[in-house]
């Protein structure tokens, strides 16, 4: 769903109301707000660490396991570190709250929803490249264990 311009500025008026006698407190509500989105990205930059550091491990057995194998997991990990590099450019695009600052707060407010909600739909759209990635890296997993001959049954 897109939000428009629109939207933004009803959002960020109706914050306004909510913090009208303490607009410090509004400040801090968009500040959490796009260290939310900072902590969001910084999960998915663990995950996909963790990606790389499993391959390092188990990434040879795959190779081994056939061609099959092998190219879901550098599909996979190429997947991942599309992921991984969206994540980097929304983390170290930084810009404080702080520097939006206006002398009315709802235009500042609406910079910052605005700022929050691009930021939110870039990681979103990494997160889906991160799930691509693990889910072809599962299937290069089932197929190396396939290849190994393991008993799924017990």
């Amino acid at each position: 769903m897109t939000l428009t311009m629109a939207d933004v500025r009803d959002e960020a008026r109706r914050l306004h109301a909510l913090y009208a006698e303490r607009p410090a407190d509004l400040v801090a509500h968009l500040s959490q707000q796009i260290g939310t989105v900072k902590t969001y990205a910084q999960v998915l930059v663990g995950l996909c660490g963790l990606t790389v550091t499993v391959t390092g491990f188990s990434g040879a057995h795959m190779i081994r396991a056939g061609s099959a194998a092998a190219a879901l997991m550098v599909a996979g990990i190429a997947l991942v570190l599309v992921g991984l590099v969206a994540c980097i450019q929304t983390i170290t695009q930084l810009r404080w709250v702080s520097q939006d600052l206006h002398d009315d707060l709802v235009e500042t407010a609406a910079i910052v929803i605005t700022r929050r909600n691009r930021q939110q739909r870039r990681l979103s759209i990494a997160a889906v490249f991160v799930v691509a990635g693990l889910a072809c890296y599962l299937g290069a997993v089932v197929v190396a264990a396939m290849a190994s001959g393991t008993n799924f049954a017990g």
